[in-house]
């Protein structure tokens, strides 16, 4: 009789993580019942999960053309500057007289053409 005891007590030992591992408790009658709730919390936790991940890799989109706008706006700046120095009449003068051009500022002020 005791063997039988000590039987009982090394099934009892893992019953309740037999019951969890071998599946038994997807029969069991709280779990049937409530099936299409379970259901629905795993389908909207797969919704949740799925939105976020879109809304992260918008987030790292944003912040990508964020940073590109910036470069290029430098660069844009950049641009305007070197523009507007190489534009100045000193420099212009400086760019003829150092490719021989026959292109020379006039001395002359500008008049009104009068018909």
């Amino acid at each position: 009789m005791s063997e039988e005891i000590k039987g009982k007590k090394k099934k009892k030992k893992g019953g309740f993580l037999n019951y969890i591992i071998g599946g038994q408790f997807l029969t069991s009658e709280l779990v049937t019942r409530n099936a299409l709730l379970l259901g629905l919390i795993i389908l909207y936790a797969f919704v949740y999960v799925s939105i976020r991940y879109e809304y992260e890799q918008d987030l790292i989109k944003i912040d990508r053309l964020t940073k590109e706008r910036n470069e290029l706006k430098n660069n844009l700046l950049t641009l305007e500057s070197e523009f507007s120095y190489s534009s100045r009449q000193t420099e212009l003068e400086k760019f003829l007289n150092e490719n021989n051009s026959e292109l020379k500022i006039t001395t002359r002020p500008p008049y009104k053409i009068n018909k």
